[in-house]
């Protein structure tokens, strides 16, 4: 047990002189659905290299409750969704041998219906910064892989509909069969519904790599849907020819390829709105690609309020919109593109003010 606990400090340690990156979760109240006072025990990461504990939290808040972290207690748990009926943290785990760490949460909620849920968010402990898989792949990753997931997921539900022949043939649950046999020949004939929901996802599980695709059933026949959804898996040697040098380095630990500058998959930005105004801007996906984005917001970082934003860029240079409750825009920020850096100026009727920010 000692080895294992020394092992498993050794692993978040990125210095000898560094303390292994922990969580000691914060409590915070909320009303939960019924209007009960509940308590969520969300992560709170210590330790580490300089300002890694600290981007990690920033990351995880952002993305779990589209907020700031604070030492707020009632504001912080004034975000709560009111659906919400529990919230716990699983804590921080090491992955890949602890060149990554594994933040997780798990959410009990009640909308259409009540149900569990968990939440893992990827890290780099370098330096702090969520990872992705759109972080890892190479640019073609997704195009190479889907023609074998698909070939893959037609060879399993082929390989369901001669299993649930034999049973129709049997007699076993000849009424359900059949409802699956017509599901299934079906996905498969028609090109059209076997990609209604064709593998929308490239993530990160630990160390795999896994494309996902929804079920080729709607909802309402989810009971009789053996199958699901449908993951096709790499692991190891696998991934490598999807892998870029960085997603080499962190998933299969070869090579010393740096960081980029700039994360593809969600980045957070610090920095000042007419050099007083402390601002925080997250951009994610292909946000910084040249295909816009809708994924944007900011927040002024005294009132930790998320303010959602649209995305255009041409070039090097990024257009963001914010927009009143009635849709109308109420707010642009221009900003130049230079590295790991934005400057620009924000604006709105006669007002302008200058903007700098910088990759956090």
């Amino acid at each position: 047990m000692r080895a294992f606990f020394l092992a498993f400090a050794a692993a978040f340690a990125c210095t000898a002189g560094a303390a292994p990156l922990a969580d000691q979760p914060r409590s915070y109240p909320f009303k939960d659905q019924q209007g009960d006072d509940a308590v969520a025990k969300l992560p709170w990461i210590v330790g580490g290299e300089p300002g890694v504990a600290e981007r990690i939290n920033a990351y995880v808040y952002d993305a779990f409750l589209h907020t700031l972290p604070s030492a707020d207690a009632k504001a912080i748990g004034g975000m709560i969704d009111p659906g919400t009926m529990s919230i716990e943290s699983n804590g921080i785990s090491p992955v890949n041998g602890g060149r990554m760490a594994r933040v997780s949460l798990q959410l009990s909620a009640c909308g259409a219906h009540c149900g569990d849920s968990n939440f893992d968010y990827y890290f780099d402990v370098s330096n702090g910064r969520m990872v992705e898989a759109l972080d890892v792949v190479t640019t073609d990753a997704k195009a190479r892989l889907l023609p074998k997931a698909r070939k893959a997921r037609s060879v399993t539900m082929q390989k369901h509909i001669a299993e649930l022949r034999k049973r129709f043939k049997k007699g076993k649950d000849k009424s359900d069969a059949e409802d699956q046999l017509i599901l299934y020949e079906n996905c498969l004939d028609n090109e059209e519904q076997a990609t209604a929901g064709d593998f929308g996802h490239l993530g990160i599980r630990d160390n795999r790599l896994v494309l996902r695709s929804m079920s080729c059933g709607s909802y309402s026949v989810r009971s009789i849907d053996e199958l699901g959804d449908f993951e096709y898996v790499l692991k190891g040697d696998e991934m490598r020819p999807y892998l870029n040098p960085y997603g080499r380095k962190l998933m299969l630990g070869e090579g010393d390829a740096p960081a980029p500058l700039v994360g593809k998959s969600a980045q957070l930005y610090k920095g000042t709105i007419n050099g007083n105004l402390a601002v925080t801007l997250f951009i994610g996906d292909s946000g910084l690609s040249a295909s816009p984005s809708p994924q944007a917001h900011y927040y002024y970082d005294k009132h930790r309020k998320q303010i959602e934003l649209t995305v255009q860029r041409q070039g090097a240079q990024l257009t963001l919109t914010e927009r009143d409750n009635d849709g109308k825009p109420s707010g642009v920020m221009t900003l130049k593109v230079s590295g790991a850096r934005l400057t620009g100026e924000w604006r709105s009727g006669a007002k302008r003010m200058p903007v700098e920010l910088a990759a956090y």
